[in-house]
């Protein structure tokens, strides 16, 4: 079940990213156009009537290609003749409409999509232009659900500017946009010529963590990775909601990483509370932790960090622990095991002078046994001379 979950948790990040990371803008636009009816009785009579409309796109606003267009069309057709044949009318048409476009290829100068949508028709037919009396059944105004479907490219001017060209048809659920009353509905084709400025644009968030790619360049993250640091939590979470490091796994401290406090409702900013969040059989690293040379004399900057495990257990005092001592590999196993050990001992009487009985404490040095990294650096040894703290109840 762990695993489980483990799996829908980087599948949600994954697709969190995947809808973060694509540039994002607004544009509006204006555009003209031509229309031509269809299903009428006469197709020698139909006539292309001007369109007009202005739209505003999203783009990428749903995915990554996938981008809403939101669109009020104005058009106009009819036949050649009026006031004569059975088929003869003028129609004007306003359609509200929402588009979606995708993107056949990833953005470029030249990017070709196919559209569909669906939009409210507002019809009217000019009166003194049909033959009522060929077509009793036929309604003069009206409204109806239209479907938009077709194909077009963008090309784009420059980073602002874009040409737009569409074409397609126009589908309806009304048989009463002409006077030819067939039971088969009718609709327009429509061709729109238009221009488009990009009036909004969103700074792009390449690894979907929630800051910008420029905010990363300015704080030192990668844009790239989402945890920086590998704490558990985005780095958008942690500057924007959290206000911890997120080039430090643990903001406070206190030896629990910043993901694993949030998700045990502690404080990633109060290292008091970092002991308080280990299960049984869990461990946490009491960092920078500093002794005597070759001794086992707590320093004076240490008292800091052991009075977070201090007010921790003072807080909680049905929690044992176990105290175990750690050093790099330089000099003498034995003699490092015991150092160890004396340093694990001294942790430990430190707490029991605090008022900690010292039944709720054990110790043990392991000395090189176990080092966190290589002891390949000076760096790395620091790491490893260490004291952690293990629950046992």
């Amino acid at each position: 079940m762990k695993r489980f979950s483990l799996i829908v948790l980087a599948a949600v990040i994954m697709l969190q990213g995947h809808l973060l990371s694509q540039d994002k803008s607004i544009s509006v636009g204006l555009g003209v156009g031509l229309t031509r009816g269809i299903n009428e009785g006469i197709p020698s009579e139909r006539t292309l009537g001007p369109l007009f409309g202005i739209f505003g796109i999203y783009e990428n606003g749903l995915m990554n290609r996938l981008s809403p267009e939101l669109a009020f069309t104005y058009y106009t057709n009819g036949t050649s003749e009026v006031n004569g044949g059975f088929s003869q009318y003028e129609t004007t048409h306003l359609v509200p409409e929402l588009r979606l476009r995708y993107a056949l290829t990833e953005k470029g100068e030249w990017n070709p999509y196919v559209l569909g949508g669906v939009g409210l028709l507002i019809y009217s037919m000019d009166e003194n232009k049909m033959p009522f009396d060929k077509a009793p059944e036929a309604e003069a105004s009206g409204m109806s659900v239209t479907f938009p479907v077709g194909a077009g490219l963008s090309w784009q001017l420059d980073p602002k500017w874009a040409l737009e060209f569409n074409a397609g048809v126009y589908l309806t659920l009304t048989d009463d946009l002409n006077p030819v009353y067939d039971d088969i509905k009718d609709g327009n084709w429509f061709g729109r010529l238009g221009v488009s400025y990009k009036v909004i644009e969103f700074e792009k968030d390449t690894d979907g963590d929630g800051l910008s790619d420029e905010q990363e360049l300015k704080i030192g993250t990668d844009p790239n990775n989402p945890d920086t640091d590998g704490d558990g939590l985005l780095d958008g979470e942690e500057v924007n909601e959290y206000k911890t490091n997120p080039l430090d796994p643990d903001t406070d401290g206190g030896g629990i990483k910043d993901g694993v406090e949030v998700r045990n409702g502690a404080d990633p900013l109060d290292a008091d509370d970092d002991i308080l969040n280990i299960g049984v059989g869990e461990r946490i690293i009491l960092k920078n932790i500093e002794f005597a040379t070759g001794k086992a004399t707590i320093t004076s900057k240490s008292e800091r960090i052991l009075g977070n495990a201090l007010k921790a257990m003072q807080k909680m005092p049905e929690l044992n622990f176990e105290i175990v001592g750690h050093t790099d590999d330089v000099g003498n196993r034995e003699s490092n095991i015991t150092l160890s050990q004396e340093r694990a001992d001294a942790v430990k009487q430190w707490l029991v002078n605090k008022g900690i009985s010292g039944d709720r404490l054990t110790t043990k040095g392991l000395g090189p046994d176990q080092p966190l990294v290589p002891n390949t650096s000076e760096a790395n040894r620091q790491k490893n001379r260490r004291v952690e703290f293990y629950r046992s109840k």
